[in-house]
């Protein structure tokens, strides 16, 4: 199968999308083309992170992954290709590709897009390359390896002895919001502890519920979502709006991020108890 999937933060308002994916299918027409989530938020390169990595797992070895997320930002004069876990991600040199691969090696190959001035002309050249790769062109003769590179690391969770402080990564259409600590790295700090979970207005969760029908509705819960990651919800609420969380933002100035005088993201904090 020829897959090609695209995530952006261009939206569905315009005619990109549909000129990008002509692009493509004109260089290779039997590509399977899939869309992913096309409204990314540009300044929450975490929760760009999140979405690539949690969908891209579940797609064929050999699926190509074109990410066109805060185009312009970073060294825009090259876009950068590497394989991870069998697939082969194409995005902007902005960091994002490192984030999606973790702690992976990875051999980045580079792509030159300093002649292209919009959006369209840099997909025109991309597109080119995904055909070729369609066509069974190795990477390696397709572009050059990639010398520098922008690199990022995900936020990760801070923990102590008797505690461990996440971060809102992200806030869903529903107002639950998804905190950055996974299930593993909870229970590996719990050690089989009671625990509260602290969140504004002196609220505490002190379980782990399967469900959003576990509490009465009003109610608030804590449980960890399909991506394995700790989501505080309302069963039948607005979380997000009812405790005042907001989400992660990059850039203070940017919509949706916090007040300038605030931290980049907000934080929970579970504390552990003593057995008694």
């Amino acid at each position: 199968m020829s897959i090609v999937t695209l995530s952006s933060d261009i939206g569905v308002q315009d005619y990109i999308l549909g000129a990008i994916k002509g692009q493509i299918i004109t260089q290779f027409a039997q590509a399977n083309i899939v869309d992913i989530n096309h409204d990314l938020n540009a300044n929450n390169y975490p929760h760009v992170a999140y979405i690539c990595n949690h969908a891209f797992k579940y797609f064929p070895k050999g699926t190509i992954h074109l990410i066109l997320v805060d185009c312009f930002e970073g060294n825009n004069e090259q876009f950068i290709l590497a394989e991870v876990n069998g697939q082969i991600i194409i995005c902007p040199d902005n960091g994002l590709l490192t984030m999606i691969a973790e702690k992976q090696h990875i051999q980045p190959f580079s792509i030159s897009v300093h002649s292209a001035a919009t959006i369209l002309e840099i997909t025109q050249i991309l597109a080119g390359i995904i055909g070729r790769l369609l066509q069974g062109e190795p990477l390696i003769r397709l572009a050059d390896t990639a010398i520098t590179f922008q690199q990022k690391i995900s936020l990760q969770p801070s923990m102590g002895n008797d505690w461990i402080e996440g971060q809102v990564l992200f806030i869903d259409k529903f107002d639950n919001v998804i905190i950055n600590i996974s299930n593993q790295q909870f229970q590996e700090a719990a050690v089989n502890r009671p625990f509260e979970i602290s969140i504004p207005n002196n609220v505490s969760i002190n379980k782990i519920s399967k469900s959003y029908a576990d509490v009465p509705r009003g109610e608030v819960l804590a449980m960890f979502n399909a991506a394995g990651y700790l989501e505080l919800a309302v069963n039948n609420g607005k979380m997000a709006a009812l405790f005042g969380l907001r989400s992660f933002a990059s850039n203070k100035n940017a919509p949706g991020s916090l007040h300038a005088n605030a931290l980049f993201y907000q934080t929970i904090r579970i504390y552990f108890l003593k057995i008694s």
